[in-house]
This record gives structure tokens, sequence and C-alpha cells, in this order.
């Protein structure tokens, strides 16, 4: 196998541990995931939430503070799109969880990961954000 298709591999299967983590709730399992400057990038954000979130240390505590909202989280992948450089990879999943106190989110999201290093340097995530603005505010009433 070459270098080449070592790296996908690697990155594919870093892409697969990223959502059943995220599923588990397993936040120190998903963090070791992330490169030090990795960044969140939300192209199209919903009132009261970032563009982006830079640095490891950033993105572990939000997702930490934003896990802590769910009851439940599921994803599943509907398509896995694997660059030919094997430097990044883009998937379609659809989320669906359940907020403390009983309100459901559902999405459809495009992500595209890219990595440096086997570690995720950037995640740029193309949702909804109308679908979204429920989640942040559950936030807000934290």
């Amino acid at each position: 196998m070459t270098d080449l298709h070592t790296n996908q591999a690697r990155n594919l299967e870093t892409v697969r541990s990223f959502f059943d983590l995220m599923h588990r709730k397993d936040i120190d399992g998903w963090s070791d995931l992330w490169a030090e400057n990795g960044r969140i990038i939300v192209f199209y954000p919903p009132a009261g939430f970032g563009d982006s979130i830079d640095g490891k240390a950033a993105i572990v505590a939000a997702i930490r503070e934003l896990f802590g909202n769910f009851e439940s989280f599921e994803s599943e992948l509907t398509a896995i799109y694997p660059a030919a450089d094997a430097e990044a990879v883009v998937v379609e999943y659809r989320n669906c969880a359940m907020i403390k106190g009983g309100t459901e989110y559902t999405n459809s999201n495009i992500a595209v990961f890219r990595f440096k290093n086997g570690l995720i340097s950037a995640y740029h995530d193309y949702f909804d954000p109308r679908r979204f603005q429920v989640v942040v505010d559950a936030l807000a009433k934290n």
C-alpha cells in the first residue's frame, strides 16, 4: 500500500471515530483526534454562535459544553468522499439528538475534514442554521 493509500485509510478511520466518539459522548477520546491548532469553521452560524472555534482547547471546551446539553446524539453517515490528495475527507451526514428537556434536534450536514500529520486540522461544517438554532438557544438557557 502506498503512503497515499495509508493516509487515506487513516483519515477515513479518524472520520468514523469522530462520529462514533460523539455518539458515545466520549469527548476525551474525541479530543485525541484533533491537532493543537485545529479549527472548526461554521460558514452559516445561527444567531449567538460564532463562525469559528480556534485551537484544540477551545474546541474541546465548546463541544463539552454543547454535548452537556444532549441526552442523546446520533449521526448517520450517508456518504464519504476521500480526496485524491488524502489530506481531506468530505462527508454527508444526518444528526438526530435529544436536548435535555425533551426538544429534538435534527439536521442534514456536509462537512470537510482537513488533516495534518494524521490529526484533524480543520473541520468545515455546513448545515441549516435555522435548525441548529434550537441547540444554541438551549445553550443560552444554561
